[in-house]
């Protein structure tokens, strides 16, 4: 369990808050907190994101599924469920052999994540080919078997298409949710879900169903553009903090 779970649970409820609004950052604001305030490990609180990632999926994505696009999920799963594998395995012999880089890793994608968050690139003329959304489903599925984040490279991806933000965000959660889905299923063959993992995943539903109800219903009475920098300083320092950490220990 974590060593203070109010303390846990209170990043839960920030972390969904920001996914709710913008589609991801529960997992990369979570395993800051977590790395941080040193309340856990990252390989049990990776897997208890994944049972999170269900609840957000379950309350958020479900009643608008179809507006996700289809083509754009099962492109992306192509290359996203064995690079997923690669990453539990990963993961699960950095945090034996070599846990300073496992957070120098970590700290690198929370920043690359900001970074996603605040570019706006330009959408493209046509909708990229079959083999790009494999190709960042790779890239995500990795990161995503290591970590639970998905996010930095299918989110750019995605803000790139020329297709409506809605179906972009409801896409992105449906996504996320069958990779946490089949994650779980990973980690339980690899022996990882015990009682503990599952215990803080539980824990957390009702504060992840809660937060992304009131992020759904009310958003922030900011710009779009304001909510996006605010993101971005505070997952920058987040990343700073974890890379610090890692590098000095």
């Amino acid at each position: 369990m974590p060593e203070s779970l109010p303390l846990f649970l209170l990043a839960v409820a920030i972390g969904s808050y920001i996914q709710a609004v913008t589609g991801f950052a529960l997992g990369i604001f979570l395993l800051a907190a977590v790395t941080l305030l040193q309340l856990g490990s990252i390989p049990t609180t990776a897997t208890a994101l994944n049972i999170m990632n269900l609840a957000m999926g379950a309350v958020v994505a479900v009643p608008q599924l179809r507006k996700a696009d289809g083509r754009i999920i099962a492109q992306s799963l192509i290359g996203l469920v064995p690079a997923m594998i690669i990453g539990v395995l990963l993961l699960s012999y950095l945090n034996s052999n070599a846990q300073n880089l496992l957070k120098a890793l970590l700290g690198a994608v929370i920043v690359a994540a900001g970074l996603v968050l605040v570019c706006r690139p330009d959408p493209l003329p046509r909708r990229s080919s079959p083999a790009a959304f494999v190709g960042t489903g790779f890239l995500g599925g990795f990161f995503g078997g290591l970590f639970s984040v998905s996010g930095p490279p299918v989110v750019y991806q995605l803000y790139r298409q020329p297709i409506p933000v809605q179906t972009i965000r409801i896409t992105l959660l449906t996504l996320f949710s069958l990779a946490s889905l089949g994650r779980l299923v990973v980690v339980g063959l690899h022996g990882d879900l015990t009682l503990d993992v599952v215990k803080i995943g539980l824990l957390s539903l009702p504060v992840v169903a809660a937060m992304a109800w009131v992020g759904n219903r009310f958003p922030p009475p900011v710009s779009e553009r304001t909510l996006r920098r605010g993101i971005f300083v505070l997952l920058m320092l987040s990343g700073g903090g974890t890379l610090l950490m890692a590098l000095t220990a």
